[in-house]
């Protein structure tokens, strides 16, 4: 694959998103040459390819030159100093019996260190807390005693909770915030980082908090994507509409770990990294004196996915009309013919076409979700896969071909998921 070329999978980049960027990396370089993993970690949100792609055009020009894993400013390759980011050289995998985060969630959670960050920041001992979207606080300061309560939409997550003694959990989609009493002190928000989401927590936080609240707010580096600026000023117009009034910012203070579907999508891409993925921390107080502006939600436009749990693995299959007339095919969602997307993004436009996700980002196109979908709640519910292709193949009609697709396809999704065919 010539670096120069954008990978397939991920947006293309305009040109003033370039700029910024390339004026980001010559400003960090100037200080030190340094590792791609720690120019990643200071690059303000940037996602790794974009990076590179970056670094290439930069090196194409004569203006930086990699050598020994370090990049330098092409008149500084003699400069040794090497700027380390050693938080970010481990990736955490402490998570436990946890459900595994999925794309279609938006599903990033935060590392240890930030865990201990909020737990120490967060007025949990001045009256009773509300989290938005962030479960893992929730159970990490439940663990500790604190009062406070889970508003998330993650059913599975919700589940896991509850079954495990948690009782202060509610599930919703704060998109669409409903009627809630109004009785915290404090609340923090995790949402996905679109302007949607941003709209609805607002909203939901607005009606959660009693008057001088406070909010703790996720929000996305100013070069997460081209309109991450943009988002962010937008963001803080909602939040003046509805009532809130900013009192500080600590930009990169909230680190996340890296979801095995991010960790997928960058190996294929050819990358390892840490994590290297950070938010800044914005803190509202909600104004006892202006009046809240209940602001509408931009449409979400979600698509209904089905969830079966295989394995460690959560699988989504989106269901559309079909009939039995239909051949049994499928093919890789990504155009470089990988099972694996090599982007996250939901700007993606291998994202349109998927209708089979797995928590490891595998990705495919499949004629028949109906059939696969079934095939799979059955293999979850305890059948042998076997005895399922041959169920299907009779109640589906399916010929030696289909059937040899079908069994390709499970086939794939069961090693991911850590299982054997029988």
């Amino acid at each position: 694959m010539n670096l120069l070329d954008q990978l397939s999978d991920h947006p293309v980049l305009n040109s003033y998103y370039r700029e910024q960027l390339s004026n980001l990396v010559l400003d960090k370089l100037r200080t030190s040459a340094m590792e791609f993993g720690t120019l990643v970690a200071n690059a303000e949100g940037a996602y790794p390819t974009d990076i590179l792609t970056v670094l290439k055009e930069l090196e194409a020009d004569n203006k930086v030159l990699e050598a020994d894993g370090l990049w330098f400013l092409h008149n500084q390759q003699n400069q040794l100093l090497v700027r380390q980011v050693a938080a970010d050289v481990m990736i955490q995998q402490s998570e436990g019996d946890l459900p595994e985060p999925h794309p279609l969630d938006f599903d990033w959670r935060f590392t240890d260190d930030t865990l201990a960050l909020l737990e120490r920041i967060l007025d949990t001992k001045c009256g009773e807390g509300a989290i938005l979207g962030a479960p893992t606080l929730y159970k990490s300061l439940s663990d500790i005693g604190a009062a406070v309560s889970l508003f998330d939409k993650n059913p599975a997550m919700i589940d896991y909770l509850k079954s495990a003694g948690y009782v202060s959990v509610t599930e919703v989609d704060l998109v669409h915030p409903i009627q809630f009493s109004r009785r915290f002190q404090w609340a923090l928000a995790d949402p996905p980082w679109y302007n949607e989401h941003y709209t609805g927590f607002l909203n939901s936080a607005s009606k959660l908090l009693l008057p001088h609240g406070k909010l703790f707010l996720s929000v996305l580096p100013r070069l997460t994507r081209p309109s991450a600026a943009d988002d962010r000023f937008r963001m803080m117009e909602e939040a003046h509409k509805i009532g809130f009034d900013l009192v500080d910012i600590s930009p990169a203070a909230l680190a996340y770990t890296s979801p095995p579907f991010e960790i997928a999508a960058l190996r294929e891409a050819g990358f390892v990294l840490g994590n290297w993925r950070k938010g800044d921390l914005f803190v509202f107080v909600l104004s006892g004196d202006r009046r809240h502006e209940d602001c509408t939600p931009l449409e979400a436009h979600e698509a209904h996915w089905n969830t079966i749990h295989l394995g460690t693995t959560i699988i989504r299959v989106r269901l559309v009309p079909t009939t039995n007339s239909v051949a049994f095919t499928y093919r890789s969602a990504s155009s470089t013919g990988s099972s694996r997307l090599q982007s996250v993004s939901r700007r993606s436009p291998a994202r349109l076409d998927a209708n089979v996700w797995n928590s490891r980002n595998i990705a495919l196109v499949v004629s028949r979700p109906d059939v696969l979908g079934h095939s799979l709640t059955s293999i979850a519910d305890g059948s042998t896969p076997t005895e399922v292709l041959n169920r299907m193949s009779l109640t589906y009609q399916l010929d030696g071909s289909d059937a040899a697709q079908l069994r390709e396809v499970v086939e794939l999704l069961l090693q991911d998921a850590g299982l054997q065919w029988n």
